[in-house]
């Protein structure tokens, strides 16, 4: 009797063991990894600038308007000059959200896109400062133009970039005969789009590591500024108290022809919401 006693407190003295080995090693695993919520997850890996970059356009409104006119300009010996394209020009935004330059001509009857060129240009025809980039330049003479039944000719813009989401930049339209670079007909176009940044006022916080060029101002504004080598767009964006966005809003130039937006030493960028 006393055996098989012994027997049994022995067997819970094991269980009891066992139980508290367990025990144990629960309470020294380690604790599971934290996961991030999506929110977290979104600061910690951004989107690109080319998406962050603000959208203006809302399809069936009108969002600029110019008059095509003829310009000063040499003797050109091309037939196109002797008739060129001239009328009220709109620009809209068609259904499918891209951009159609429209033209109701003043010569219907005369009306013509052949031997012309017709380019959206960010080059400046109504006597302000111009942007200190490359001036941009797309064509609108296409296989998809067309002519409504009331004579408008209907010219898309066959362009799809970012930049576009604000197509402010372009602050003209410029006619040509068919490869010659000579202007003979321009309109300035007025945008009606809201401002993507309004009250954006960049100020100069003086040089920081990666963001040591020159500033430089252009009758007490802040004009643009001149990078050095090894600049960034994040380290010259916070100097001028802009966002990397910002930045690049004010100059979509950066982003045409490349997907990352980089400065380039020696070439200068726009801090003038005005000079855009």
């Amino acid at each position: 009797m006393t055996h098989r006693g012994v027997g049994r407190v022995a067997a819970a003295l094991v269980a009891a063991s066992v139980v508290g080995a367990m025990t144990g090693c629960a309470l020294l695993a380690p604790p599971p990894h934290p996961t991030a919520s999506p929110a977290a997850a979104a600061a910690a890996d951004p989107a690109p600038i080319e998406q962050q970059l603000p959208t203006l356009l809302v399809a069936g409104q009108t969002i600029g308007t110019g008059e095509l006119s003829v310009v000063d300009h040499e003797p050109i010996g091309d037939p196109a000059t002797e008739h060129p394209l001239t009328g009220a020009v709109r620009i809209v935004v068609a259904s499918n959200g891209r951009i159609e330059v429209r033209i109701r001509p003043e010569s219907p009857a005369a009306a013509d896109l052949a031997g012309i060129d017709l380019m959206m240009t960010g080059k400046r025809h109504d006597g302000r400062p111009e942007n200190i980039q490359d001036e941009s330049r797309f064509s609108l003479i296409s296989a998809a133009d067309r002519t409504e039944p009331d004579g408008e000719l209907v010219l898309p813009l066959m362009v799809d970039l970012p930049s576009f989401g604000d197509p402010s930049f372009l602050h003209s339209i410029e006619e040509t005969p068919g490869g010659d670079a000579r202007v003979m007909a321009a309109a300035a176009i007025t945008w009606t789009l809201p401002s993507a940044f309004p009250g954006l006022k960049p100020a100069d916080g003086g040089a920081v590591p990666n963001a040591k060029g020159r500033a430089i101002s252009d009758g007490g504004t802040l004009a643009y500024y001149i990078p050095n080598p090894n600049d960034t767009i994040f380290a010259v964006s916070r100097r001028f108290g802009l966002t990397e966005t910002q930045l690049v809003w004010l100059n979509p130039e950066l982003l045409i022809g490349s997907p990352e937006p980089e400065l380039k030493y020696g070439i200068g960028v726009n801090l003038d919401p005005g000079r855009r």
